[in-house]
């Protein structure tokens, strides 16, 4: 039997403390295989202690697989420390659009101690492997361990995250890895008959599959009463549309945004008062970053995971999305979701969401449509 675990509570103070905690111990007791897959992996304090646990392991015997988006080292490299725990050269034109978006990004610098490029000793080891995925984009955050367990979600390895407001769960089965890879590589389609089954966005090696986008719409337009959404990115028209559809059916639409997101905040804006104009859904902004990504339908199905409702995640990039049935996680979720949307402000102006800059909302959304 599929166990499935939310990794958060309302009123966490340290919203990836049990992340972080449940990764370093299955890490430790690891026997035979550890699968990564990972699309920011900083080189700061919980992203030098995973490295660690792994080596620990790989000296254990403990084989490893690393798959890791090269991409997104322009955020490791821009925001915060600027530091990449894995280390890798990104070609001339990567490091020339990074000056380019780099205006875009709010200027989060921070000094520390720790060493750029840190995990060299962890990817030289002889039992781990590391696939640098260059070419399209790979969104995905997961962590495999022993077939058995699975933790996934929203969160990168990253101290900041710690700060934020994410969804992380914690599945457990003797036979999930089997499942897993065979919904992974395309093998079986999906089964919504399933309490808890995984939906995704599949680019890598020649595969052009994309689940999330068309699944998301097809729950929005069977909602009966009641849409949440709380959403780091935002910018997809089709979401958007499917959205303004239910809401003219009477179905009531809530959308939780960050009152300042740490990227995009500008194309989130935009988006936000164009969807409050069209009577699409109330917006609530929260002084705490929000970077779940996570849609509730009517309080009885949650579809959440590493995809955002950007043109990036719904139409370029790699993602996983769990859709869950299973009412005891549900009603996990809901709890955790109704407590953020209590501490959050109802936007009451559109107004308010029409202060934004309008070039770097152009270049946001054309970043999100670049495949750079």
């Amino acid at each position: 039997m599929l166990k499935g675990k939310l990794l958060h509570s309302p009123e966490e103070m340290d919203g990836a403390m049990k992340t972080f905690e449940t990764v370093l111990e299955l890490i430790d007791s690891a026997k035979e295989s550890i699968k990564i897959h990972m699309y920011v992996w900083r080189s700061d304090e919980i992203g030098n202690s995973i490295g660690k646990a792994l080596f620990r392991a790989a000296e254990r015997g403990v084989e490893i697989s690393i798959t890791k988006d090269q991409s997104a080292m322009m955020y490791e490299r821009i925001e915060m420390n600027r530091k990449s725990y894995l280390p890798c050269e990104p070609s001339k034109l990567k490091r020339l659009w990074w000056k380019v978006i780099a205006p875009t990004f709010p200027d989060t610098f921070v000094e520390d101690q720790f060493v750029n490029g840190a995990g060299k000793k962890l990817i030289n080891h002889t039992n781990v492997r590391i696939d640098w995925i260059k070419g399209v984009h790979t969104h995905q955050k997961y962590y495999l361990i022993d077939n058995q367990h699975l933790i996934t979600g929203s969160i990168n390895i990253e101290d900041r995250h710690r700060k934020y407001f994410d969804y992380m769960v914690h599945l457990e089965q003797d036979t999930l890895g089997e499942h897993f890879y065979k919904r992974e590589s395309g093998q079986i389609a999906f089964d919504l008959n399933r309490e808890i089954e995984f939906i995704f966005n599949q680019p890598m090696n020649g595969a052009s599959r994309f689940e999330i986008k068309p699944l998301l719409i097809r729950l929005l337009k069977e909602s009966k009463r009641e849409i949440y959404i709380e959403a780091a990115y935002i910018g997809d028209p089709d979401i958007e549309d499917a959205l303004k559809e239910a809401t003219t059916r009477g179905v009531q639409a809530n959308l939780l945004l960050s009152e300042k997101a740490n990227i995009g905040n500008d194309n989130n804006y935009k988006h936000a008062e164009k969807i409050m104009k069209s009577g699409s859904a109330r917006i609530f902004l929260t002084p705490k970053m929000i970077h779940s990504k996570m849609v509730a339908v009517d309080r009885e199905i949650i579809f959440s995971g590493s995809a955002n409702l950007s043109i990036f995640s719904m139409c370029n990039s790699g993602e996983l999305n769990l859709i869950i049935k299973e009412p005891n996680l549900v009603k996990d979720f809901l709890s955790v979701a109704d407590y953020r949307k209590s501490v959050s402000q109802e936007v009451k102006d559109p107004r308010i969401l029409a202060n934004y800059n309008r070039k770097i909302a152009f270049l946001q959304e054309l970043h999100q449509k670049l495949k750079l």
